[in-house]
């Protein structure tokens, strides 16, 4: 359908229609205009729902699209002396051409034309006559001079040559982008809009076309509504190049009709959004009669009228500054104007996804070889030594601190220049600070010999965490969590690079350095920053916090259920199993196939699963098998959630890009493996699908969740390879101590001993396909008594005096990750099952690992 509503068309002049020639247009346009870019709005996109494309027409020679239809009538049109009437783009653009092609030319302008546009007329070369006090006025005073003295008068709109130079828009577009269904343009006389049918007939027919034009002033659709052209009253309006009353032989007006599917009517205050849009989102200055196409897109996709990619020509760029501050101070009421301009917060579907390409192969994984790979055997030599490692975390450190003293100088000289109040002597003893710590990290780089030192290790690690606290302390004397970007005399910042800046200086909200550990976790995981995401909070149970708040709101509803593995860590159990909204069901097997038929059974939203169980049995789930089992299997949607934890960034990527109707959200705990054991302040980290990021991210803000600043200043700094090395190290480490302790049957006969890369654990076909499998070995006393909690603690402090009089580096406490070895009796906070012995191995030299399982092995089996 279109404007003509099934009427047939009217006769129109012959001789003036058979002057369009779209195909000789494109021909003597060609190396004399500009191939204008085309861009995407994806801000528009998100609102519209399909591609949307600029034609940048605002980078056409003097500024608009007319310089085509004003360059083809002069090559096309009679070889006469020119005469034209505007005030606008029409008027500038007929100089134009006219000074290029050494012809006369006159431009006709009423008396009230505003001095910018006589001077910029006048700077071409063309003459300048002055007629009337409209526009109106003006073009008749043209062609009466045209008949008069025989010269050629160029129509803005009205001419056939125009119009086929407009229609030059329409090819360039449709030979560059595939698949265009429809085009959407302003339309005041209507030769762009006639140009833009024309062209998409000539070359792709299907395109729809549609227009759009100031409710003010309806020249167009007032014409196709009385069945002829008819005449408007004027009435100002900010897209003052569409105010015009068609000619009454004006053979847009049948093109129009018959050609375009609908025009959209647009208030000023839509006109004044569109320009103001386009300044803010792609900070392009379009005069709003060329840019109102951006608000008529919005209008007609709301309808329903879109249904594939879209182009916007954005054909004029000369806007008068006066007109450009009433459009940033218009009074703008519309709710989805205001959220289109950013005058209101952005919802989560308004929010760009932030992506980052690849740009180079991911590294090649430090596998080493296959029996150190399945943790058969701890690995010291070469690039595998501990020593080295934490060598190579001294000099992190030293540049960490090197950074901070070059920033606190940096603070200093800018608070002096901007006249803003601070105290030198603080500064100066927090410099001094910072110097200390660096120099004791330059003695104990000095301190290292040949031989391996476990106690160097542990006077190094202290070193290193006096290092990082200085340094996070230092950029934490003068900062603030709201810090001010602009001030006077008071200064309440310490980064810089901060003032002036655009957006909220909020740490809730995030922070440099919380952007720096998420890149650099993003590398450890082994994303593809362009598929996925890495999203830093302050612990491992926020990262679960996070993903329960963003899968209450955004997956499950009332009454849905919500299936956990035999065993998934407590307080995450605990938090999950107490949602009053969702009913919660625990799984009966580990196995995939048993998962996967309670999952049938059961149909659950989502799905909570652990890679390694943290219990004495530590079982574990085939996670790559069972994704592929649940998009199999399951027709309805279901998402995983995995934690990490014990054996971090082992997973592959691939898991986040598990086909429909599966989805994973996947965190860790970076307060143990991933802090490389320097255990100096909590954090932790949910991988996703990178389109999920915005939802994380409004969900991290408002549940305070986030990883803060100082916290994210604490991190350690290193590379996925540095990370892998180490792990293979500890896991190692723990296999060895496993085995070792399994073949003493005095040991045997007293305790179960549990390690999934031992060779012996009943998931040892899993463990074989992680590239490590944890460092913790687990212990569950065949006597069912001495297991209790008391027992266990009189075996620990049994273990711990053995260890001082043999000089085993040993710890007693929670968790695990740290560099030292250390014994628990683990599950003692949990609410349900019993406690158990577990056994971090640490990351310490082949001497210490072998006392750990002599040690170890003595006291299990005296408790016989």
């Amino acid at each position: 359908m279109t404007l003509a509503d099934g009427r047939r068309p009217e006769v129109v002049s012959r001789t003036r229609l058979k002057d369009i020639d779209v195909p000789g247009a494109e021909r003597r346009l060609a190396g004399h205009v500009v191939r204008t870019p085309i861009r995407r709005l994806l801000w528009l996109e998100r609102r519209v729902g399909h591609p949307v494309y600029a034609k940048l027409e605002v980078h056409q020679h003097t500024g608009s699209f007319k310089f085509r239809g004003a360059l083809n009538a002069a090559l096309a049109g009679p070889q006469r002396p020119i005469v034209a009437a505007s005030a606008g783009n029409h008027g500038l653009a007929v100089a134009d051409v006219a000074g290029r092609l050494r012809r006369p030319a006159n431009i006709c302008i009423p008396v009230t034309a505003s001095r910018l546009k006589r001077e910029r007329i006048l700077a071409t070369g063309a003459g300048l006559l002055e007629h009337g006090t409209s526009l109106e006025q003006a073009t008749a005073h043209a062609r009466d001079l045209a008949v008069k003295q025989d010269l050629y008068f160029v129509s803005p709109y009205n001419d056939p040559h125009v119009i086929s130079g407009a229609a030059t828009i329409a090819l360039e577009v449709l030979d560059e982008i595939d698949g265009v269904a429809a085009m959407i343009a302003p339309v005041g006389g209507g030769g762009l809009l006639a140009g833009l049918a024309l062209g998409a007939e000539a070359r792709r027919p299907g395109v729809r076309v549609f227009g759009c034009e100031p409710e003010r002033y309806r020249s167009m659709s007032a014409s196709i509504e009385a069945r002829g052209v008819a005449r408007v009253v004027h009435q100002p309006t900010l897209a003052d190049g569409l105010a015009v009353n068609l000619d009454a032989d004006s053979i847009t007006y049948p093109l129009v009709r018959d050609r375009v599917e609908s025009i959209v009517a647009l208030t000023e205050e839509e006109l004044a959004a569109a320009t103001l849009a386009l300044l803010v989102h792609e900070s392009l200055l379009v005069e709003p009669a060329g840019a109102a196409a951006v608000i008529a897109c919005l209008r007609l996709a709301r309808a329903g009228e879109l249904d594939g990619p879209v182009v916007l020509p954005l054909c004029g760029g000369n806007l008068h500054h006066t007109t450009l501050a009433r459009i940033e101070r218009y009074p703008y009421s519309d709710e989805e104007l205001l959220r289109l301009l950013d005058l209101r917060g952005r919802t989560i579907d308004e929010s760009p996804v932030s992506r980052a390409l690849r740009l180079a192969a991911p590294p090649a994984e430090d596998t080493g070889d296959a029996a150190a790979s399945a943790g058969a055997a701890p690995a010291h030599a070469g690039a595998s030594d501990p020593e080295a490692d934490q060598d190579e975390q001294v000099r992190a450190w030293t540049r960490k601190l090197d950074e901070v003293l070059a920033e606190l100088d940096e603070y200093a000289d800018y608070c002096d220049r901007a006249g803003v109040l601070l105290v030198p002597d603080l500064v100066e003893q927090v410099r001094a600070s910072c110097e200390t710590a660096r120099r004791r990290l330059a003695e104990a780089a000095g301190e290292r010999d040949a031989a391996a030192d476990p106690d160097r290790m542990v006077r190094v690690e202290v070193v290193l965490r006096h290092a990082a606290n200085a340094a996070a302390s230092a950029q934490a004397a003068f900062d603030w969590c709201a810090p001010s970007h602009a001030q006077a005399r008071v200064g309440q910042f310490f980064d810089v690079g901060a003032q002036d800046s655009p957006g909220a200086n909020y740490e809730r909200y995030g922070s440099v350095a919380v952007a720096e550990v998420e890149a650099q976790l993003t590398e450890v995981l082994g994303l593809d920053p362009e598929r996925h995401c890495a999203t830093a909070t302050s612990s491992g149970m926020a990262s679960y916090t996070l993903i329960e708040a963003f899968l209450l709101r955004h997956r499950l509803s009332p009454g849905d259920t919500v299936m956990i593995a035999p065993y998934v860590y407590f307080e995450a159990a605990e938090q999950i199993c107490s949602l009053p909204s969702v009913r919660t069901v625990v799984a009966s097997s580990y196995s995939v196939d048993g998962l996967v038929a309670d999952v049938l059974r059961h149909r659950p939203r989502c799905l909570l699963v652990d890679p390694i169980a943290n219990t004495a049995e530590q079982r574990l789930v085939d996670l790559p098998g069972l994704v592929r089992a649940l998009a199999a299997a399951v027709s309805e949607p279901i998402t995983l959630v995995v934690d990490g934890t014990m054996a971090p960034a082992a997973l592959s990527d691939s898991l986040l890009d598990a086909p429909p109707p599966v989805e994973v959200l996947y965190y860790e705990s970076c307060s143990k493996y991933l802090q490389l054991g320097m255990d100096i302040g909590m954090a932790g980290v949910v991988a996703s699908h990178v389109d999920l990021a915005p939802a994380l991210d409004r969900a991290r803000r408002n549940t305070g969740s986030i990883l803060y600043r100082h916290n994210a200043q604490l991190f350690p700094r290193y590379d996925r390879a540095f990370f892998q090395r180490r792990m293979r190290r500890i896991c190692g480490n723990a296999a060895a101590v496993a085995r070792s302790l399994a073949g003493r049957p005095d040991v045997r006969a007293v305790a179960e001993v549990v390690h999934p890369s031992s060779g012996i654990h009943p998931d040892d076909a899993i463990a074989r396909t992680l590239p490590y499998a944890g460092g913790c070995v687990t212990f569950s006393l065949h006597e069912p008594g001495a297991n209790h909690r008391d027992q266990l603690e009189a075996l620990i402090e049994h273990m711990l005096e053995r260890a001082r009089r043999t000089g085993l580096h040993l710890t007693k406490g929670v968790s695990f990750g740290f560099n030292t070895p250390r014994i628990s009796a683990a599950a003692a906070m949990a609410e349900g099952g019993p406690p158990f012995l577990r056994l971090y191995a640490g990351d310490r030299p082949a001497d210490q690992v072998a006392l750990l399982a002599q040690v170890t092995g003595d006291v299990i089996a005296s408790a016989g």
